[in-house]
């Protein structure tokens, strides 16, 4: 019989508990606790193992860990060490199993003990940083240089690889010499871990900080995954052969997980949230407790005309749990809903906005924050999840090895647009010959109410994002319509010219520009009339300037002062008008109240 009590919820231990505001833990929670806290609670760790060369004469038969004292104790001043600090290992989890801690706990622990080494090496090169030492140390790390580009590095039981580097780097055991885990016995780190000879600091420290700035990049070069990027390394992309890249943190630099490919099929499928068997979170994005990130190539709805770029595929979640690609079949009957490069390109200009649609009778609200699809008249809301497709590096093989074509036009903009100015992010502004019927349509426009002026030029801006969203707006509405097209027409709207850039990036939003008025409702203002517009351009200046927009203005109706939104036109309350107007006979001032119904198409420059 144990001398120890056994009841860890007895009332003297309740008060314990509840003075250390631990009384909410469950039996199984407070024995990670105790195990992880106090080694004492373990099976004892091989003496022999942790001496010299680490030789214990009984090896496997040993019913003693083989791991490092210091590692148990969150003091191992070591990274990497030469000794294993895998609990997880076939001898260690042996061990800990004949001594009554299952495989869950000791998993528990091992991240528990892994976040406390990582946190015990920061304080330590923080103390080691501020002092040098004055000679060799016996027991330090051997220090070569190595250019090795990928070198196997294991956290919990799942491999990792090293992005090259041309660093020096301390390479050693992970697993230490009693380890049975294949692949995760070696592994590199930077040397500032264990310090450096003076004069090589300074260009360590160069190195790491460019190292720095490349961790900090998220997006994968599509030139260079296709065939070669003649920027080279000045290139603000990541370089790297897949479209795809996953990589985890370990408290200094992202390392790339070695199953890469077997991690980025699970993740393709929406069924998925994790992999169980890796301790991969794709909600948290996290793996076993450290954090996790996926790089990529840009969206295929920015770069049209490449070849792997990441086509995102977006979905609902029905009735039965199975998730449905937009635009497709859905619960037993084929429903005209939004393709995924719609939603995506909607998403893309504002990842934060909220985007309605219409797919048979029904209409819906989506929120890209929430990620959740609510039918407005029902109130019934549904997960949505937006994943890439699935592309295998045999894939990416045979597409550089297939013809590429690069005359494949951009349908999703204008014929007559520049082709040279058709930037991924943001726009450009072309200036129009005043030779063309493209400038005579807008000086005729301008001239009916501003003839004492004069044109100094006019700028047609090129933001294929926010077209290709006036475009699925537009079709939106024409489907809303019954077939019949939106009436759309040429606007004028005078703002501050310390405005007219957002406006160009990110289109009309009157919370940001301001209101030019409220009388017809709380929107943003447009002019039949390009004299109205005028009194609101900024004053003072020697040239003025004003927007002409595309818009769809729709079915309109006169406002009001408290509308936020257009009116409904239907008693059912489901359909709205499209604008509101000053007045419904002749309108000369259109109020509109979503910005994707708005291109801000032209700047005029003039003056009297």
């Amino acid at each position: 019989s144990c001398k120890y009590p056994h009841d860890i919820i007895n009332a003297e231990n309740k008060k314990i508990l509840k003075n250390h505001e631990l009384s909410g833990l469950d039996e199984s929670e407070l024995r990670v606790l105790l195990l992880q806290n106090d080694p004492f609670l373990l099976p004892d760790v091989c003496q022999f193992y942790n001496k010299k060369d680490g030789i214990c004469s009984q090896q496997n038969n040993c019913n003693k860990l083989h791991i490092c004292r210091h590692f148990l104790r969150g003091e191992c001043r070591f990274f990497p060490c030469k000794r294993s600090h895998n609990l997880l290992d076939t001898h260690e989890l042996g061990v800990l199993q004949n001594g009554g801690v299952d495989w869950n706990i000791a998993s528990n622990i091992q991240t528990i003990c892994d976040h406390r080494h990582v946190e015990f090496i920061k304080e330590l090169k923080k103390v080691k940083s501020n002092y040098k030492p004055r000679g060799n140390s016996r027991d330090k790390p051997a220090v070569t240089e190595s250019k090795e580009p990928r070198i196997p590095l294991q956290i919990g039981d799942l491999t990792l690889t090293e992005p090259s580097s041309e660093a020096v780097f301390i390479q050693s055991s992970h697993a230490g010499p009693g380890s049975n885990v294949s692949g995760q016995s070696q592994h590199q780190l930077p040397a500032g871990a264990g310090g450096k000879d003076k004069d090589e600091k300074d260009d360590f420290s160069a190195k790491a900080s460019k190292d720095d700035r490349k961790d900090k990049r998220d997006e994968i070069c599509v030139f260079y995954v296709w065939k070669y990027c003649k920027q080279g390394d000045a290139c603000t992309s990541v370089h790297y052969h897949l479209p795809y890249r996953w990589q985890v943190y370990n408290g200094f630099t992202w390392n790339d997980l070695s199953t890469m490919e077997e991690v980025e099929k699970a993740y393709c499928d929406p069924k998925n949230s994790s992999i169980a068997d890796k301790n991969i979170n794709f909600q948290t994005m996290t793996c076993h407790s450290s954090p996790l990130r996926r790089l990529s190539t840009p969206s295929s709805v920015t770069k049209p005309t490449f070849v792997l770029t990441t086509r995102w595929i977006w979905y609902w979640k029905n009735d039965q749990g199975q998730w449905i690609e937009y635009g497709q079949q859905g619960e037993g009957s084929t429903v005209n809903a939004p393709s995924s490069d719609a939603i995506e390109n909607v998403y893309l200009a504002d990842r934060d906005a909220t985007m309605n649609f219409q797919a048979g009778l029904n209409h819906y609200q989506l929120n890209f924050k929430e990620m959740i699809q609510t039918n407005i008249y029902y109130r019934t809301r549904r997960q949505v999840c937006r994943r890439p497709k699935f592309v295998s590096s045999e894939d990416v093989q045979k597409i550089k090895r297939g013809p590429r074509d690069s005359s494949i036009p951009n349908q999703s903009c204008p014929a007559h647009w520049d082709p040279s100015a058709l930037p991924d992010i943001g726009y450009k502004a072309v200036n129009i010959s005043d030779k063309t019927s493209e400038y005579d349509t807008i000086k005729q426009l301008f001239y009916q109410t501003m003839k004492k002026y004069s044109i100094l030029k006019i700028e047609r801006i090129q933001n294929p994002s926010l077209w290709k969203v006036f475009q699925w707006q537009k079709e939106q509405m024409k489907r809303e319509n019954g077939g019949k097209e939106v009436s759309e027409k040429l606007l004028f709207h005078g703002t501050q010219i310390s405005h007219m850039k957002a406006i160009c990036v990110h289109n009309f939003d009157w919370r940001i520009c301001g209101s030019n008025g409220t009388s017809y409702g709380k929107g943003t203002y447009f002019a039949r009339d390009a004299s109205y517009s005028h009194a609101y351009c900024q004053s003072g200046m020697k040239t003025n300037t004003m927007f002409v927009a595309r818009v769809l203005v729709g079915d309109y109706i006169r406002g009001n002062a408290a509308y936020v939104r257009p009116p409904p036109k239907s008693s059912d309350g489901l359909r709205f008008y499209d604008s509101c107007v000053d007045n419904e006979f002749s309108p000369s001032i259109f109020v509109v109240f979503e910005k994707y119904q708005i291109y801000p198409e032209y700047i005029i420059e003039y003056k009297e």
